[in-house]
């Protein structure tokens, strides 16, 4: 396997190749988790970084990103994953952006849960270590972008003939599983049509009227997730087998793009405008990200993935 691409560090206000510009206003468009959700970090398009300044607010203090659509974002450690759009994944290691070689010019489908996957065709590989692990292929075709779920306990597939567990060095069919699923949020939870089901047990949890997820994670056992109807944002969790939900307080709502919580019930929410709204011990606070660049300096264009 061939080292990594180096992205190199670009100026604040470029173009970028793939077409995205970098707009005046900061655009979000994941959350990468952290043990702390204090400490999650917020992602841009063109992989502007927000780090946490430790007094409430996500600050981007240095330039840079890549030449691709960022869609997605996970954490090994103090490593950032991110998915791209018809791009192999990326990662982020000491402020700077790598692409991670999956083989030659492949677009890489990146997986939900706690346990970073891609899958290019029928191949799949786990992204939890220093360089992309092959895992057995899937024997028949996966089916959509959601299509993935895993964590330390195992992996989950949704493919054409239904959902498949990795067991030893084979997918198989997980028993009880319904053949199709909205989308795999980890090994153990998948939403369905008007509620998630736990894989464990096969026990279907429906939504209360008006809920609609639109993004979702996992603690420990518990589901939760992010329902966004209409302008109202509310966190929906399952936890001991009983839904409960919490209006998160946001005016004028955008589109929530990630959700982390933590084992202390920290929650943190992205939306796409820019806005990160905190809960910590009950009580919820919105900060805006914001950019401290340092004046830009001569250097080359933004390198095109492989």
């Amino acid at each position: 396997m061939h080292a990594p691409l180096v992205i190199a560090s670009v100026l604040a206000s470029w173009t970028l190749a793939s077409g995205i510009a970098r707009a005046d206003k900061p655009t979000l468009v994941a959350l990468a988790p952290a043990r702390d959700a204090r400490k999650a970090v917020a992602i841009g398009p063109a992989g502007q970084v927000y780090q946490p300044d430790g007094k409430g607010a996500w600050v981007r203090t240095q330039a840079g990103g890549v030449a691709e659509e960022l869609v997605s974002a996970s954490t090994i450690g103090t490593t950032v994953i991110a998915g791209a759009k018809g791009a192999p994944p990326f990662k982020l290691k000491g402020g700077a952006w790598t692409a991670l070689n999956l083989g030659l010019k492949v677009k890489a489908t990146i997986g939900n849960g706690s346990r970073p996957l891609a899958i290019v065709g029928t191949s799949v590989f786990a992204l939890d270590k220093r360089q992309p692990v092959k895992l057995p292929n899937v024997p028949t075709t996966v089916t959509s972008v959601m299509a993935a779920g895993a964590s330390a306990r195992g992996v989950v597939i949704a493919t054409d003939q239904g959902l498949l567990r990795l067991a030893g060095k084979i997918f198989k069919p997980l028993a009880k599983a319904p053949k199709t699923v909205r989308m795999l949020i980890d090994d153990r939870w998948a939403l369905v049509d008007r509620g998630a089901l736990d894989l464990k047990t096969m026990k279907p949890f429906v939504w209360p009227a008006g809920v609609q997820i639109v993004e979702a994670t996992t603690i420990g056992n518990d589901f939760v997730g992010v329902s966004m109807h209409g302008k109202t944002i509310e966190l929906i969790t399952i936890k001991a087998g009983k839904v409960a939900r919490e209006t998160v307080p946001i005016d004028n709502a955008k589109p929530v793009v990630g959700v982390v919580v933590d084992k202390q019930a920290r929650v943190a929410i992205a939306l796409r405008d820019g806005r990160i709204a905190l809960r910590e011990k009950g009580t919820w606070t919105v900060s805006e990200v914001r950019e401290e660049l340092a004046a830009p300096k001569p250097g080359p264009e933004p390198a095109e993935s492989p």
